[in-house]
């Protein structure tokens, strides 16, 4: 794909959910892998926790091709249901992918009263025009003054996607993942003002 593609910018449906969740592990696994053999598992365990309503989807030819999601600061984008968790990896494993998932997924060290951006997820992973298309239809429907996405402070792709869009670094912060395995984010802020 090149930076000329179009793709179609839509909600996610109901009917998108499964591949929603297949997309949000694939973009954790290096995280998780230690944790969670196979994708489809932590897909699985996922699928009925993400808020639908929260998340647009790029679609070309038919297909999904990317995923992002935008949620109010005060709110997350998907609440973990430990019980799906336990029914795919069983009791004792389950407190530990918890665990993962939420530091992961979940929303912290961020001000209130803003938008929060997942980074885009590309089905193909080093594809930048998705994340750009994504990011700038969620940018250009003005919904918050000032927008929060994070980004590990390795990803210097990313990184450098969210500066051309006008996005700037405000906070660093460490996160365990897993097992131990702590990463360095980098809070962006975008201010529309």
């Amino acid at each position: 794909m090149s930076d000329m593609t179009k793709f179609d910018i839509m909600p996610l449906t109901e009917s998108d959910r499964g591949v929603a969740s297949y997309l949000m592990i694939y973009s954790a696994y290096e995280y998780l892998n230690k944790l969670i053999p196979k994708i489809e598992l932590g897909g699985l365990a996922i699928k009925n926790s993400l808020i639908i309503r929260k998340f647009y989807k790029a679609v070309l030819d038919g297909k999904i091709v990317g995923l992002i999601y935008l949620s109010d600061c005060r709110s997350g984008y998907i609440e973990l249901d430990y019980s799906d968790i336990r029914k795919q990896f069983g009791i004792i494993k389950a407190k530990k992918i918890y665990k993962a998932l939420e530091s992961i997924f979940g929303i912290k060290n961020i001000p209130k009263e803003c938008g929060y951006i997942g980074y885009p997820i590309s089905a193909e992973s080093m594809d930048t025009s998705v994340a750009e298309a994504l990011l700038k239809y969620i940018l250009s429907q003005k919904k918050y003054s000032k927008y929060y996405m994070k980004v590990s402070n390795n990803e210097f792709t990313k990184r450098e996607l969210l500066e051309k869009l006008g996005f700037k670094a405000v906070k660093e912060y460490e996160i365990e993942e897993s097992l131990n395995q702590k990463t360095t984010y980098l809070l962006m802020e975008y201010s529309d003002n």
